[in-house]
């Protein structure tokens, strides 16, 4: 596990736009996985919109770790406070995520693949802002880029 800590290390060497860039690469790539294997198993209906919202909320979980690992290493904030902000924050944009999905794939026929994709580019720089200015940010010292 060298390489991890290696990998760590470099990370939190580069500036923050990078870090967060990087960070949500992985995360796309482990949010495709999830989606997939949730969609595959579910039972319910609608079949593409309750894999999104299922894959999403299991998804806040690990986005949360890996952002504060890779993305904000330095922010000061507990890790249960900031996970609770994260939830919090993650609420608003199951909500609004599920219906544009619902939409997408029930009203606009929209492949659930696709309609995937669309979601959770539209949630990105949302998540991304309530992640540096509410999920990580210390109120008590100033927030700095590196």
């Amino acid at each position: 596990m060298r390489w991890l800590r290696g990998f760590i290390s470099w990370m939190h060497d580069q500036p923050e736009l990078a870090r967060v860039s990087i960070t949500a690469a992985i995360g796309t790539v482990l949010a495709w996985i999830t989606y997939e294997i949730v969609h595959f198993l579910n039972p319910l209906e609608p079949k593409a919109t309750t894999s999104w919202g299922i894959a999403f909320a299991i998804g806040v979980l690990r986005q949360h770790h890996l952002h504060r690992t890779l993305s904000f290493p330095r922010n000061g904030v507990p890790y249960g406070l900031s996970l609770w902000r994260d939830i919090l924050a993650s609420i608003g944009i199951l909500v609004a995520s599920v219906i544009l999905n619902f939409v997408l794939t029930q009203k606009g026929g929209v492949h659930h693949r696709v309609a995937w994709a669309i979601c959770l580019a539209s949630v990105a720089v949302f998540d991304y802002l309530l992640m540096k200015f509410f999920v990580f940010r210390n109120r008590e010292t100033p927030q700095r880029s590196r």
